[in-house]
């Protein structure tokens, strides 16, 4: 049932937006859905003429089709619109009937990157719907909200429709896009949200449409491109209504390419800089060929807050990011990655594609190699993924895969998620050597992270627990290095405030300082074993048994090394006892054994 305590639900509305997430994996994995901003968009421009249009979220667990009947009827709207992409498409394709035999006055509008990459199969899958909006939906549904009824004649006069007519699908003139996106606005999520509780917006659009002129997607298919990007006073005013309505502390810059104008990005980030001093952390998506022309700016970019980059890695052999026209080498990829690390920007991520363009069981060895060079290359820095490879409505790819040594077997991607299942096969591998091939790139990816983890500097793994603590930036280093004792009882404390390293303790304040072991002794019914980090046990010494035993937390050490001192057991004519203590808490340190607390 409706929660009955959101009053919003039982208010009469001209339009509802609805998103539904049809992926059951994240819904389960996930307390809340990013919400799909382009939704609200369209809510903040009709608002502007007067129409009511609120946002609702469902996921597949939810009971679709009685709930938003009911929501249907409570709001008495005339209109609902639905986003729709690869993956909700088929739940939408089985929720129309119902939902039009209980509703069947009602006004369905679909739009999104599917209705957008392939519009006429989009409307030929999902029955009872009265139009779909390609590109852009502002102009559009606004003129929909406007249209006292949606017949044909009025339909024909909207440029940028499909629709049914008695002679079949109709497609309207193509919209003409405005070049000044900022008539647009932002959208003030709380305001056309009804799910306050469970949508998380963190995510921040600069600009529209992409420079590049990838095969494997849908803004490669384009004759020309259509970058339009907003004025920076705009984007730092949205991140200040972000940052007191919802208090964001990171922020998703979900731009194909954010980083392409160097004086609108040095403007952007020397105001960010003013206003935040580096306090708000940002995510954005980048280009090693123009980042490998402005390597100079990355330090500003850190300074600005930025922490995470993604750089498309795509393949590791050139000829097939040739293929895919990328328009970046293997050699920028890895001079980049170099330079961010350098600058101290403390993730790049990259994703790596599997049964692409022309993809051999050699090449896939190559990219996986080029995988774990970045990852060697920068320790705890370089996060990998990799997807299997998903013809994408309206690009090159999908629409001539013979150009590129593939052959389709699934176009509507009806046997799994998008990305996450083969639905093409290469000239030289089928469908079930491609998953093999996938699930050892997953698996050898996640070994090199494990073989890695001593090899991260102690600044970097301070980062790492810094941005998860802090600011709830997750990567699979960050989910490792949680699950190590060592290092998460080692680390967070250091980064939590309060307490140091040995090396960070002044000699001179030693002995007020007092230490505490972070991980748990073992023994053999004989004698206790302390737990290095790398897994190996090893037995103590006396003096490092009494060291390790009395680092509890609860003296300081001067009074465990009064009473070490005083213990004839530990007393030789060869050694200086309290060098000897000291080096054993260095070697404590390495370890990650002890941290300290000063008084």
């Amino acid at each position: 049932m409706l929660n009955s305590n959101n009053s919003q639900e039982n208010k009469k509305v001209d339009a509802l937006l609805v998103q539904l997430s049809a992926n059951p994996y994240f819904d389960m994995l996930s307390s809340y859905s990013i919400g799909q901003l382009g939704l609200y968009y369209l809510a903040e421009y009709a608002d502007r003429f007067g129409c009511l249009v609120k946002v609702k979220y469902y996921n597949s667990f939810d009971e679709v089709s009685m709930l938003l009947p009911e929501l249907i009827r409570n709001t008495s709207c005339r209109i609902i619109g639905f986003y729709v992409d690869s993956d909700n498409i088929w739940s939408l394709r089985a929720l129309m009937p119902k939902l039009y035999q209980c509703c069947p006055n009602i006004n369905i509008i679909i739009g999104g990157p599917q209705v957008t990459g392939d519009p006429h199969g989009t409307m030929q899958l999902i029955p009872n719907v009265t139009c779909g909006v390609i590109g852009e939906g502002e102009v559009p549904f606004l003129k929909l909200l406007q249209s006292d009824t949606l017949n044909e004649d009025v339909l024909n006069c909207i440029d940028g429709l499909i629709y049914n007519s008695t002679n079949g699908l109709i497609t309207t003139k193509p919209q003409k896009q405005d070049p000044n996106i900022d008539e647009f606005g932002y959208p003030k999520r709380e305001k056309y949200c009804l799910d306050p509780n469970k949508v998380t917006f963190s995510q921040l659009i600069t600009g529209r449409g992409c420079m590049g002129q990838c095969a494997f997607c849908y803004e490669g298919g384009k004759e020309h491109t259509n970058l339009r990007v907003r004025n920076v006073d705009s984007c730092l005013e949205e991140i200040d209504y972000l940052v007191d309505t919802y208090g964001v502390k990171y922020i998703n810059i979900v731009d194909d390419t954010f980083i392409l104008n160097r004086k609108r990005t040095e403007e952007f980030c020397n105001r960010l800089i003013n206003k935040y001093n580096g306090s708000i952390k940002w995510y954005c998506e980048a280009r090693a060929d123009i980042l490998s022309k402005n390597i100079d700016i990355l330090p500003l970019l850190k300074k600005a807050g930025l922490v995470k980059i993604q750089l498309g890695g795509e393949s590791g052999c050139q000829e097939i990011l040739d293929a895919y026209k990328k328009g970046v080498t293997i050699k920028q990829l890895e001079f980049v990655t170099q330079k961010i690390v350098d600058a101290g920007i403390p993730y790049i991520y990259a994703n790596f594609i599997i049964g692409g363009a022309f993809e051999t069981e050699s090449t896939f060895n190559r990219t996986l190699n080029f995988a774990k060079k970045l990852m060697r290359t920068a320790p705890g820095h370089v996060e990998v993924s990799s997807s299997v490879f998903t013809p994408t409505p309206g690009s090159p790819m999908y629409n001539n895969p013979e150009e590129y040594g593939l052959k389709i077997i699934d176009k509507r991607s009806i046997r799994g998620a998008n990305c996450s299942f083969v639905f093409a096969e290469t000239e030289q591998l089928n469908q079930y050597k491609i998953w093999q091939l996938r699930n050892r790139f997953n698996n050898e990816i996640k070994n090199e992270y494990a073989s890695l983890l001593d090899d991260i500097s102690l600044e970097q793994l301070k980062n790492i627990f810094y941005l998860s603590t802090k600011f709830s930036i997750d990567t699979p280093w960050s989910n490792l290095l949680k699950s190590k004792a060592h290092y998460r009882n080692y680390i967070e404390p250091l980064v939590r405030g309060g307490f140091y390293s040995f090396s960070e303790i002044p000699i001179d304040n030693i002995f007020s300082a007092i230490p505490l072991r972070t991980t748990h002794l073992s023994s053999d019914g004989v004698a206790f074993y302390r737990i290095k980090r790398s897994g190996e046990y090893v037995k103590n010494s006396n003096l490092e048994n009494a060291l390790i035993t009395l680092s509890a937390g609860k003296l300081t050490f001067l009074d465990i090394f009064n009473m070490i001192k005083s213990n004839p057991a530990f007393i030789t004519s060869r050694t200086d006892i309290l060098d000897e203590c000291l080096s054993i808490y260095r070697e404590f340190e390495r370890e990650f054994s002890v941290v300290w607390k000063k008084i």
